[in-house]
């Protein structure tokens, strides 16, 4: 089997499940009740749903268990049953498929908003994906990341899954502008992700059309292997919906193969033709493009914005100092002739200050630091790829550690 990664054999073109929500509506699934507590409640129907999907060549079986986070389950009254429902859940498919896929344990939007914005604190949102990842953890060789679209839940995700030190990969939706529900920018996200350490990164939920668009954009950014899993159907200039039999599909799909894709699936379709003819596309023979990739060691992104950065020409700020309120020392600084904005970190209160604040920056981040606990609790907090002052009074050796953790640059 071809890889692309060390810790996990994952297999180059592998194919991935159509998602179990699909599967189950034939079994009566109408959305009513969480995914989990349907597969735990009809155990028969997923297994075999995955084993009919396993038959016509999906390597990647995803366990069913999207949406089984605390906060989402809370709204079923169920979030004192959510380590219960992961681990029953995911044991279904573990026990009756290890061994014979690569199991992924799926992972969704807590569609809980970071401050600011709303109510709930970085942190708060990391511990309700680390609850999940904990219990999937046993019964998962990967996991998947799916259809987040904010980058603030993205990277509290990806931070509770490499705890775990197994493989992660994330797809995401996106309109035509690249960009999420939330304004979370496709390749922005890529650039941050694959530097916290993701293994692939792609693209679901969309027309195969608009999926091959978004992965040629992301192709020249990205470091590691890009997913295409779009949806069976195209939509007219009206906007209305127009299926796709599995061999269209299939046409369609090659599009995003061509321009970078080497992990594909189908999403929301029942049908497990689907995937034969996916596994029919992967037999026939594809290969990368030509495409040249971008050197991304100085390039920066918040959720919607990317920054190029020149070594040798690169000019930072004068380092601001944090408060609760940093409105005009951010406008101050980003409005003079700096590439990069310097912020000075030096107690957890500064980080956690700064980053209630850092929506108003403009420029690249970099942060100057002397105390260990209080640069890893900003770096953590930040939402984008940061940068991190060698002037900072740590030793190297650790300081190098801290900004491959959080996937930061030493300038």
């Amino acid at each position: 089997m071809d890889s692309f990664s060390s810790k996990q054999e994952i297999p180059l073109y592998g194919i991935l499940d159509s998602g179990n929500a699909a599967g189950f509506g034939k079994y009566g699934y109408d959305g009513t009740t969480p995914i989990s507590l349907f597969a735990c409640e009809h155990k028969n129907h997923l297994i075999s749903f995955q084993q009919q999907q396993l038959d016509m060549g999906a390597d990647i079986l995803y366990t069913a268990t999207n949406g089984a986070n605390r906060a989402i389950l809370s709204k079923y009254g169920l979030e004192d049953k959510t380590e219960e429902l992961n681990v029953n859940a995911a044991k279904i498919t573990y026990d009756n498929f290890h061994g014979k896929a690569i199991i992924a344990g799926c992972i969704t939007s807590s569609a809980m908003t970071v401050e600011p914005y709303g109510d709930y604190t970085f942190t708060e949102i990391m511990s309700v994906y680390r609850q999940q990842v904990q219990a999937l953890s046993p019964y998962c060789d990967i996991f998947v990341i799916e259809g987040v679209p904010s980058m603030w839940n993205l990277r509290a995700a990806v931070i509770a899954c490499k705890k775990e030190k197994k493989p992660v990969i994330v797809t995401m939706t996106a309109d035509e502008d690249g960009d999420s529900t939330s304004d979370t920018n496709v390749v922005c996200a890529l650039i941050v992700l694959q530097s916290l350490g993701i293994d692939a990164f792609g693209i679901s939920r969309t027309t195969p059309s608009l999926c091959a668009e978004l992965i040629e954009e992301l192709y020249p950014y990205a470091n590691i292997p890009l997913i295409a899993k779009p949806c069976p159907y195209e939509t007219d200039e009206s906007g209305n919906t127009i299926p796709l039999s599995s061999e269209e599909f299939a046409r369609a799909l090659k599009k995003s193969a061509d321009v970078g894709a080497v992990i594909l699936g189908v999403d929301c379709m029942a049908d497990t033709s689907y995937i034969a003819k996916i596994k029919e596309l992967k037999n026939s023979g594809l290969k990368l493009p030509d495409t040249e990739k971008q050197d991304t060691t100085l390039v920066f992104a918040t959720e919607n914005q990317r920054f190029f950065l020149e070594a040798d020409t690169t000019e930072f700020s004068p380092a601001i100092e944090c408060a609760p309120d940093m409105t005009d020392e951010i406008t101050e600084a980003c409005s003079q002739n700096y590439d990069v904005l310097t912020v000075s970190i030096n107690s957890p209160d500064d980080a956690i200050d700064f980053c209630r604040n850092m929506h108003m920056a403009t420029l690249p981040v970099s942060f100057l630091s002397d105390d260990e606990i209080s640069l890893k609790v900003a770096l953590m907090l930040y939402n984008g790829r940061a940068i991190v002052d060698t002037n900072s009074l740590i030793e190297p050796e650790r300081l190098e550690r801290i900004a491959q953790k959080y996937g930061a640059v030493l300038y």
